[in-house]
């Protein structure tokens, strides 16, 4: 199994394991101005960015470690381009991150604050 595919496989899963919690996922693979977001969704009220990571095992690091300050700056600024071209200006939003180490699965709440990208 290739990386893209194993990505997206691991994505299906992480939205099965979020619609289980009563999360309403509205958009997946979203492609904007400076990259992609794995799932988009409600948490009740609050409008949720999803980053979702796999590693087979910790040989490598933990997947949260592969979501740097590149990659936070890319899913911010794909995350305004998606609220600017669907006007969701007055939603209450969130970033998150939903991880995988072989079966075990993490959901990280906040994982961008917005302080940590000089902007």
């Amino acid at each position: 199994m290739n990386t893209r595919s194993k990505g997206y496989l691991y994505e299906r899963k992480a939205k099965e394991y979020l619609e289980s919690l009563k999360i309403k996922i509205i958009e997946t693979n979203y492609y904007g101005y400076k990259g992609e977001i794995d799932l988009i969704g409600y948490d009740l009220d609050t409008l949720v960015f999803f980053e979702v990571k796999y590693r087979k095992n910790k040989n490598f690091g933990l997947p949260q470690e592969a979501i740097n300050l590149i990659k936070k700056k890319k899913i911010y600024f794909t995350a305004k381009d998606y609220i600017t071209k669907r006007k969701l200006y007055d939603k209450q939003i969130r970033f998150d991150a939903i991880l995988f180490i072989g079966d075990e699965i993490q959901w990280l709440k906040n994982i961008i604050w917005g302080d940590e990208l000089g902007i």
